[in-house]
């Protein structure tokens, strides 16, 4: 009878020191859910993981996903970790997951940036995850609009200038004959005016250029002496 107990104290006390080992051999699992944005699982790429980020390196784990969509970390200890799931074709929602020495595994929305402190709203284990929105690598070239065109002011002068000069011909010929002799003598003033008042008129550039500078012209009578 002595032998039975003292094997149960023995098993009870190998009991008691693998229990904490026991404990911290926790599972945290989830798996991706299909939603409106995402149809269907086959349109995951395969290269596609979650990783569940700890305070170490060490600490660290990295799951792929299997063809239900389901994920797995094992052997988890107990600490704080950050969820991603790491995704080229869609973005998914970062989450804190939670696991405390009694094996309990808690799940809380987050976002970068925000506090570590602060708890987002709280989710079950096993953890249910969509994504939320596609990604968009590249920019779509647009196509050849004549219609922007329009909205370039220097267009629209171009366009206008066009029109005036082709316009202006037959407005002129279309006009009666007195009026059409008021309108060419107006145009012939104000050409005649511009040169007149132009204080360039008669410059000799190339003179100029050469270093030469104009001169009188001598007359017999001018800076001569008589003997």
């Amino acid at each position: 009878m002595a032998t039975i107990t003292s094997i149960l104290i023995r098993l009870t006390s190998l009991l008691l020191l693998l229990f904490p080992a026991l404990i911290s051999a926790v599972n945290v699992v989830g798996s991706i859910k299909p939603n409106n944005i995402l149809q269907s699982l086959t349109l995951l790429p395969p290269s596609m993981t979650v990783s569940l980020s700890g305070a170490t390196l060490a600490d660290s784990h990295t799951s792929h996903i299997f063809a239900n969509g389901a994920f797995k970390f094992q052997d988890v200890k107990p600490g704080s970790y950050l969820l991603e799931v790491n995704c080229r074709t869609h973005l998914f929602p970062s989450l804190r997951v939670d696991v405390s020495s009694d094996g309990l595994v808690e799940v809380y929305g987050t976002f970068r940036g925000n506090e570590w402190s602060n708890k987002g709203e709280r989710r079950p284990h096993p953890i249910d995850i969509s994504p939320v929105k596609g990604s968009d690598f590249f920019i779509i070239r647009e196509g050849f609009n004549p219609m922007k065109l329009l909205s370039n002011p220097m267009i629209l002068i171009a366009i206008v200038a066009i029109g005036g000069m082709t316009l202006m011909p037959k407005m002129v010929e279309n006009m009666d004959p007195e009026t059409r002799a008021e309108f060419e003598k107006q145009q012939q003033n104000s050409v005649l005016s511009n040169a007149q008042n132009n204080p360039l008129q008669g410059f000799d550039m190339a003179g100029y250029l050469a270093g030469s500078s104009s001169k009188k012209p001598s007359t017999p009578g001018n800076g001569s002496k008589r003997k």
